[in-house]
């Protein structure tokens, strides 16, 4: 048996603490086991640090992502465009089973929960929807940066071990009586399993000089502290607005603390291209500010700040030439800050094209002279970085910036290399260069994923898009792309700084679909079934019981099965029905039958080359369990 770690076991505890009966405590000590074997992405570019890499990946690897073993597996229609890195919890026990869901949402303030592995899950396991979002037309805006709704526009976050997703909505919440009035936001926390807000949610966000339409939610949530921190940009530099950082607590939701990176000025938003802000070890803070006003006493725009916990500005540091940044609408933040793991170091640049290397102890205020080393690492925006630990290649950075080509820089000490190590020939055309996540196997069979526009500008328009694979210690050597075979893995129009998600063998990526505004989509890719593989075996050892009111079906597991479907007949209703697709674990439970017929469940296991047949049917009467094989 696999050793349980300190998630696993809080996840038990939990559901000792809900005094469930015996058979639903059996499937959560399950749920515990299996999501102890299984990676979850939790929030944008993976962890707190936002360095994009999943160090746990070990079935997708440079030698099987090819196009002829590699490419798309399903998609998912949604109600409308999505802004947002979707994101995996395994082992979410619901609907009498436990699942591994994704999660996506919608800029029409919707919120979708999928099977994350079973292509013939279609309908989704829940859906929310939060009302009527505000659109570019509901302002001046006078430009078209997001070009249609706006709702749901930054990453939420999960706590798994509480079963929350935490996400912002901005609705319309009553008559417009003027400019900028009849709209809120507020952040909800949505349980797990239902979509259902928890009892203290939601809670309309407020703060001295916030105006719900002005203010953007763009940057991703982030979670730390015991808090969950919540970001603000604008929509297209539309004043009035202030770069606002709020902390909120994550069981009451009751607000902790608001920073203002403007107060006595304007702008200076945390924007940062969707990235969240980072957390270190120590549970301090790191966001960066775009245009806006700077004094270096309360105002601090074109500047990466360090928090407490709880918003208290600890350090800063501003370029030398930051009033020229603003001049130009060279925002510093548009990439962010990734704190690199086992060092004091933290790292990011903007729409100049400059990286910034600082030292977290002492960020030295006003001055280039403070910085580590700062060097123009591609010609136009960076707005996306990720950081891997290779055994091969050493500590490298990866860039992909705008109108520019995908480069890598080694790190050495407390520097990169300021020439890059490795960079491709071919650059990319026009706004905002590509997102990019990895995967690996620890520190080997690394692969670069990147998600861009595949022609043109994505300013202001939705432009055909492309995934990308490449081998990370020679990006030059490109494994796979969404176009090689476009009949069966183009996912449509690119969404605009969504990185792609990567775990347990899937690649999960956002799309707006196949129109301008008003439609979207999620693409799920992985390794495509072998022609002539043998069948999975069908399970075996099925059994249904009668336990507290409910009837548990349980069986063997399948070697190579990835999931498991559940089909049932009663004395009833003799055509079959399928009750649960993609259950990660070898358990189903519902309710006893009320009206006196006989149940019979039939299983099926599937994996990567398809479904096995039916199990041999399993038995139950409503007053005496049996279990019979036909």
């Amino acid at each position: 048996m696999n050793r349980l770690g300190i998630g696993e076991m809080q996840m038990i505890v939990t559901c000792l603490k809900k005094r469930l009966a015996a058979v639903q405590l059996g499937m959560c000590v399950l749920s515990a086991m299996s999501a102890g074997a299984q990676v979850d992405v939790l929030t944008q570019h993976n962890d707190n640090t936002r360095t994009g890499v999943n160090l746990r990946e070990t079935l997708l690897t440079p030698q099987n992502v090819t196009k002829a073993r590699f490419g798309m597996l399903f998609k998912r229609v949604v109600d409308d465009q999505l802004y947002t890195q979707p994101l995996i919890v395994t082992g979410v026990e619901v609907g009498g089973g436990t699942h591994d869901i994704v999660y996506v949402t919608t800029v029409n303030n919707s919120v979708y929960a999928f099977d994350a592995n079973d292509a013939a899950a279609e309908a989704p396991i829940w859906h929310v929807n939060f009302g009527l979002p505000a659109n570019m037309h509901s302002a001046n805006f006078g430009c078209l940066d997001i070009n249609g709704q706006m709702g749901i526009i930054g990453t939420p976050v999960i706590d798994k071990v509480r079963g929350v997703l935490y996400v912002v909505a901005l609705t319309r919440a009553g008559a417009v009586t003027g400019p900028n009035t009849g709209y809120t936001q507020r952040l909800h926390a949505l349980d797990l399993a239902t979509g259902a807000d928890l009892p203290e949610s939601p809670v309309a966000i407020q703060a001295p000089d916030f105006n719900a339409l002005m203010q953007n939610q763009r940057p991703a949530l982030m979670l730390a502290n015991g808090m969950v921190y919540v970001g603000y940009a604008s929509h297209c530099d539309k004043d009035p607005y202030h770069g606002f950082l709020m902390a909120y607590d994550a069981k009451t939701l009751t607000q902790v603390a608001v920073f203002n990176s403007s107060p006595t000025g304007s702008e200076a938003s945390f924007w940062q291209s969707g990235q969240g802000p980072a957390a270190d070890a120590e549970g301090n803070v790191y966001a960066v500010t775009g245009n806006g006003t700077w004094d270096g006493i309360r105002n601090f725009s074109e500047s990466f700040l360090k928090f407490t916990p709880q918003l208290k500005l600890l350090d800063w540091f501003t370029p030398t030439n930051h009033f020229a940044l603003d001049k130009a609408d060279n925002d510093l933040n548009s990439s962010g800050a990734t704190l690199i793991p086992g060092t004091h170091l933290v790292v990011g640049g903007g729409k100049e094209g400059v990286l910034y290397t600082l030292d977290t102890r002492k960020l030295g205020h006003l001055g280039d002279e403070h910085a580590l080393q700062h060097f123009k690492a591609t010609a136009s925006h960076l707005h996306s970085l990720v950081y891997w630990e290779s055994a091969k290649s050493g500590n490298l950075l990866y860039v992909w910036g705008q109108r520019d080509t995908a480069k890598v820089y080694k790190l050495t000490g407390d520097k990169f290399s300021e020439t890059p190590e490795v960079m491709r020939d071919v650059p990319n055309e026009g706004h905002p260069g590509a997102m990019l996540s990895l995967s690996s196997n620890g520190n080997k069979d690394g692969i670069l994923w990147a998600a861009i526009h595949a022609t043109g500008d994505s300013w202001h328009e939705s432009r055909p898009g492309v995934l990308h694979a490449y081998d990370a210690d020679d990006i030059r050597r490109e494994l796979w792309n969404s176009l090689e075979m476009p009949a069966r893995d183009d996912c449509g129009e690119y969404s605009k700084m969504a990185p792609p998600t990567i775990a347990n063998g899937r690649v999960y990526l956002a799309s707006f679909g196949f129109e301008n505004t008003g439609t979207g989509q999620l693409c799920v890719y992985g390794l495509l079934p072998v022609p002539g593989a043998e069948k999975l075996a069908a399970p075996t050892a099925g059994k249904a019981e009668l336990q507290d009111g409910n009837v548990m079906v349980t069986w063997n597991a399948v070697p190579g099965a990835k999931v498991y479907r559940v089909q049932r007949t009663s004395s009833l209703e003799p055509r079959p029905k399928a009750l649960a697709m993609g259950l990660t674990t070898t358990n189903y439970v519902e309710p006893a039958p009320e009206r006196g017929e006989s149940l019979s469940y039939t299983i099926f296991a599937v994996g990567n080359d398809g479904a096995s047949e039916g199990s041999a049917s399993v038995k139950v009467a409503p007053q005496k369990a049996v279990s019979v094989e036909d």
